[in-house]
């Protein structure tokens, strides 16, 4: 039993890195993915621009279904 402990913590760990070179690592993602991004130095900045993508995106889908149903009458 105390075994099977050991290795859950060891697999935790196994492949992740350090969790601030992870954490970096998701940031460059994001940065590339929110237009605008790579611009952003501070990350409250770069998710302020990511909840207004994220908005964008939405009302852009809206719009899109509207104009889908407008024209499949």
């Amino acid at each position: 039993m105390e075994e099977s402990n050991k290795n859950k913590k060891k697999n935790n760990k196994r492949g992740h890195g350090s969790g601030s070179r992870l954490l970096r690592m998701k940031v460059r993602k994001l940065q590339i993915l929110i237009p605008g991004g790579r611009r952003c130095n501070h990350p409250d900045l770069l998710l302020s621009k990511t909840v207004d993508y994220i908005v964008h995106l939405k009302l852009k889908i809206r719009f899109f279904k509207a104009l889908s149903d407008m024209y499949s009458l």
